[in-house]
């Protein structure tokens, strides 16, 4: 299957152009909203413009599986994404909604999913 160039996204019209909303390919996080409208010979070229100038910037690339993950589940040691390469200690966040986690605990206080620990 070929990695795909951007990471998840939602395309809205918008005045004869385009804006893209990006998501966190793992957690599927609204990461950004595009401030400008992009405009395009294809819907194609103005999503890469939008990306190189707005998106990519939000995003870390995880070397094994090539999914585009937001630092809260990205493990940075390793370059990959906590799917690949989960922590092996506490975590500091939530994979699902990226919410601090300040005091050890096996639910995410946030959102209410269950906390990474040691991979499982």
């Amino acid at each position: 299957m070929p990695q795909r160039i951007t990471a998840k996204y939602k395309t809205v019209a918008d005045g004869g152009g385009y804006r893209f909303l990006f998501y966190c390919d793992v957690s599927d996080a609204h990461v950004c909203t595009t401030k400008e409208i992009y405009r395009g010979e294809s819907e194609e070229k103005a999503l890469l413009a939008a990306w190189q100038a707005e998106g990519q910037g939000h995003f870390n690339r995880c070397r094994k599986c090539g999914r585009w993950v937001i630092d809260a589940v990205y493990n940075a040691e390793v370059l990959e994404c906590v799917e690949c390469a989960p922590y092996e200690g506490d975590p500091n966040f939530c994979k699902s909604c990226g919410q601090r986690i300040e005091a050890p605990s096996k639910i995410c206080p946030a959102c209410g999913k269950k906390l990474i620990y040691e991979g499982v």
